[in-house]
């Protein structure tokens, strides 16, 4: 079947907006980046748990958050990866990180930058990371780095809510959150996606109403916080491999995103760490022709519907072109 061949999937058109800049870093983008490539992390194996995923794109993060340089040489290599891989409108997420080389400010100015300097024909926009499971203090600086450049330039187009829940404080999420949807800032939320965050659930969707929902793995349509997510039109950023290897889905053919597409609710697939899970888009959406019957014209329209949700209004007309085309 010739929908099932990757080359005609990778030359689909595709929105990506559920992507983490460390978790998208594959292993041999880091080859040069280290003096003895045998001090560079191990990908988790086969029975790995959502916790040593997290481990993994820490260690990660310390190579590419190492220096300047080697950021760049990353985020180049990753926008490379989604550009061949058919993706032309990218939103990226990152945490701003204090290294022994850099400020959070370089850090973010390095991703501008670089963004900035990128040659390709695929729009590229960030959403910086506030990361739940570090201290309050640590979250309102992320924050105040995605008010400040939200504010100053066009690169970046909102915020994500992401990081270890385990280790997540409510509280603090939901007040960090109040303020930047105080600011303005459009907001995509990593919600639902371990029975741990259930409690979270509620209130992040009735207090907060974020803008996009990340995995929400856990809402069933029928489900009180379904119904909430059904009436007020959230999009639903499915990443299936990275849910199949977190074990929060089971099987492929189980996941909510079927669910979800079935009903005419506004959902898109996503790699979420394509590094980290060995995946790709067009691999996700081969995944989604296999196991739900979807066609190549399926998936076409599934990114043409989803373009009202991308967090940057300028380029919409520009991408509705490009689909239409």
């Amino acid at each position: 079947m010739a929908d099932l061949e990757l080359s005609s999937l990778t030359r689909i058109p595709k929105i990506e907006l559920h992507a983490h800049l460390n978790g998208c870093v594959r292993l041999s983008h880091l080859q040069d980046l280290v003096e003895d490539s045998s001090t560079l992390p191990s990908r988790p194996g086969a029975n790995a748990t959502p916790r040593q995923y997290f481990q993994f794109m820490s260690a990660v993060g310390h190579v590419t958050g190492s220096s300047p340089h080697n950021l760049r040489v990353v985020l180049r290599r990753v926008l490379e990866d989604f550009e061949a891989d058919g993706v032309v409108y990218l939103e990226l997420r990152s945490s701003p990180k204090h290294t022994g080389s850099m400020s959070k400010v370089e850090y973010v100015e390095t991703i501008l930058e670089t963004m900035c300097e990128y040659q390709g024909e695929m729009v590229v926009r960030y959403l910086v990371s506030v990361d739940q499971s570090k201290s309050l203090a640590e979250m309102n600086e992320n924050a105040d780095l995605a008010i400040h450049y939200a504010a100053t330039s066009p690169l970046v187009v909102g915020l994500d809510l992401c990081g270890d829940f385990y280790s997540a404080s409510k509280e603090h999420s939901m007040a960090v959150l109040q303020r930047c949807k105080n600011a303005g800032l459009k907001i995509a939320c990593h919600i639902a996606e371990d029975p741990t965050t259930l409690d979270h659930t509620a209130d992040m969707l009735r207090i907060i109403g974020p803008d996009r929902l990340g995995h929400a793995t856990l809402i069933l349509p029928d489900s009180e916080d379904g119904k909430f997510v059904k009436e007020n039109n959230l999009l639903i950023e499915c990443c299936m491999t990275s849910n199949i290897l977190c074990r929060s889905v089971l099987k492929y053919e189980d996941h909510h995103f079927k669910k979800w597409y079935d009903l005419g609710h506004p959902v898109i697939l996503c790699t979420d760490d394509s590094g980290t899970f060995d995946t790709s888009l067009s691999k996700e959406y081969q995944i989604a022709v296999k196991s739900f019957g979807m066609s190549r014209d399926d998936l076409k329209k599934m990114n043409f519907d989803c373009i009202r949700w991308i967090f940057d209004d300028d380029v919409k007309d520009r991408l509705y072109e490009i689909f239409k085309n």
